[in-house]
């Protein structure tokens, strides 16, 4: 995207800058007070580029070289949760510059977590609600004992924004909620939790958790949630349609795990790159898994980030 497109802006601080101190440079295409942060409240989220910190710079009047002279390889973007009258939260999320796609931010997570956001606020269901999203709010936000596994979490920003929208919703929330993705993913995810400690009650912290879709076995720990989880969900796990046969096995594997007359809800974010990926949902008809889709928020390129909710139904 072109830069006057962006238009990006770069405030100068008003204070003099003195050497030692640490600054941040920050690209928004925005312009008010906090343009260095992402509403996920607002339906219209994705509609202008999110805008981007970079780490703490250090001012010094030496100049480096070798090893204190290389690039930084880590951003951070700032996200609004809003969680009661008044009172908001906000996660900081940190990211790789580098090429791995589960270190990154990708914009069906922010899409399906401003709609998290969008469903906690809504106490009362809307006129022609459909039944689905109001089975996902009593089971996300109204349950005190919500037991949920993300599939595919990358940097945990779909977990992270339950988990602080959970902290203000029930009183005293039990459960789990296991924020899960492939070994090399772990580092990052558990220091975006980590960050953000302070939006989360101890029982509804988000646990990261390795789970490979290609292992026979899913992890000792999700075997040992007694009765199952009442929510599965996913971001942006379409865009590898060769992984597609691990993710249903996966799938299959955690509804199994759940009583036949309490199986778990099915929330996904997508954002179509390829029409070929629309090929999961016949996939998932194979193991009993119908989808609806009950919303959109705003995606990159205004392309739309698709909000779909899953039920399970047993066969004979």
């Amino acid at each position: 995207m072109a830069v006057e497109q962006l238009q990006g802006v770069l405030r100068a601080a008003s204070a003099p800058r003195t050497r030692g101190q640490a600054y941040r440079l920050v690209l928004t295409a925005r312009q008010h007070a906090r343009a260095h942060i992402v509403n996920l409240a607002a339906r219209d989220v994705g509609e202008r580029p999110f805008p981007v910190m970079s780490m703490p710079i250090v001012l010094s009047s030496r100049a480096r070289t070798g090893a204190h002279a290389e690039k930084q390889q880590s951003i951070e973007r700032v996200y609004r949760v809003p969680l009661q009258a008044e009172k908001d939260g906000f996660l900081t999320i940190r990211e790789q510059t580098s090429f791995d796609l589960d270190k990154k931010v990708w914009d069906s997570g922010i899409g399906l977590s401003s709609w998290l956001v969008e469903l906690a606020r809504q106490r009362v269901p809307g006129d022609g609600e459909h039944q689905l999203v109001s089975r996902a709010r009593d089971v996300l936000f109204a349950s005190a004992r919500c037991r949920v596994v993300e599939l595919g979490a990358g940097t945990g920003i779909v977990s992270l924004t339950l988990g602080a929208l959970r902290s203000v919703s029930v009183a005293q929330g039990s459960g789990c909620i296991f924020t899960t993705d492939l070994d090399s993913a772990l580092p990052l995810l558990e220091h975006n939790v980590t960050a953000n400690d302070p939006l989360f009650k101890d029982s509804l912290r988000p646990q990261p958790l390795a789970l490979d879709w290609d292992e026979e076995t899913l992890p000792s720990e999700v075997l040992a949630v007694e009765g199952g989880f009442d929510a599965i969900i996913m971001a942006d796990v379409t865009y590898n349609t060769a992984s597609f046969p691990a993710l249903v096995r996966t799938l299959s594997r955690l509804l199994h795990l759940s009583p036949p007359d309490h199986p778990p809800i099915i929330v996904l974010g997508y954002k179509e790159r390829d029409p070929e990926e629309r090929t999961l949902w016949d996939m998932t008809k194979g193991i009993g898994v119908s989808f609806d889709r009950v919303g959109e928020r705003i995606g990159a390129g205004r392309d739309p980030v698709e909000i779909w909710l899953g039920k399970y139904e047993c066969g004979p």
